[in-house]
């Protein structure tokens, strides 16, 4: 009687950063798990941190941000990935494709002038007109998919991730005019509509 070959496995798993969200003050780990018992697919969940100075990577000539606009957030992204005639090694690499789900949320500060209330040396409260800190939500949901290419670098377990592809988010926030500042570009902390993530990833098989 003939023996019957037993289905490989491809279970995996993969931690990357990616690096280009640093300049907005963006943090971006993924987790990559290869499913057992189906050839070259697996999931990949990416948790995102937000702390520190706003960034403005759209905007022609601006090399940092107001001193006052600073980031605090958190998203996360699900994505299922396709290898596509993927060679395996202790993970899988060359040309696949992805598609999944995001949701991000910042709470955005910047300055605004107005009249404010201030005490002078003599105890007495007067009014004076300057720069006063402000705060606005943003809430971002929606979806994309990518094409890619994952290739290793030696000695092995390490690996790029290159990537590029289209989407499409939609935004919730307090105000519209708080947040006219914050949507300059598809990099925007408040930008809403297409938009097209690229990059890449750097990881390592655990």
């Amino acid at each position: 009687m003939a023996q019957q070959v037993p289905t490989p496995t491809t279970r995996f798993l993969a931690i990357k950063v990616v690096p280009q969200h640093l300049v907005l003050s963006g943090y971006w780990v993924e987790a990559e798990y290869g499913l057992p018992r189906y050839a070259h697919q697996s999931v990949a969940l990416t948790a995102q941190l937000y702390h520190g100075p706003a960034g403005r990577p759209n905007t022609p000539g601006y090399a940092a941000s107001d001193p006052g606009e600073s980031v605090r957030g958190v998203g996360a992204e699900l994505r299922h990935r396709l290898y596509l005639r993927a060679s395996h090694q202790a993970y899988p690499t060359g040309f696949y494709v992805s598609y999944g789900p995001s949701f991000q949320h910042f709470r955005m500060t910047y300055p605004t002038l107005d009249w404010r209330e201030v005490k002078g040396p003599n105890g007495l409260e007067y009014f004076e007109y300057g720069r006063i800190p402000n705060t606005t939500t943003i809430n971002r949901y929606g979806g994309a998919a990518t094409v890619g290419y994952q290739a290793p670098l030696p000695p092995g377990r390490v690996f790029l991730d290159l990537y590029a592809g289209v989407g499409w988010r939609q935004r919730h926030n307090q105000s519209d005019d708080a947040i006219a500042q914050f949507k300059s570009g598809t990099s925007d902390y408040g930008h809403r509509g297409f938009y097209f993530p690229a990059g890449v990833k750097i990881g390592v098989q655990l």
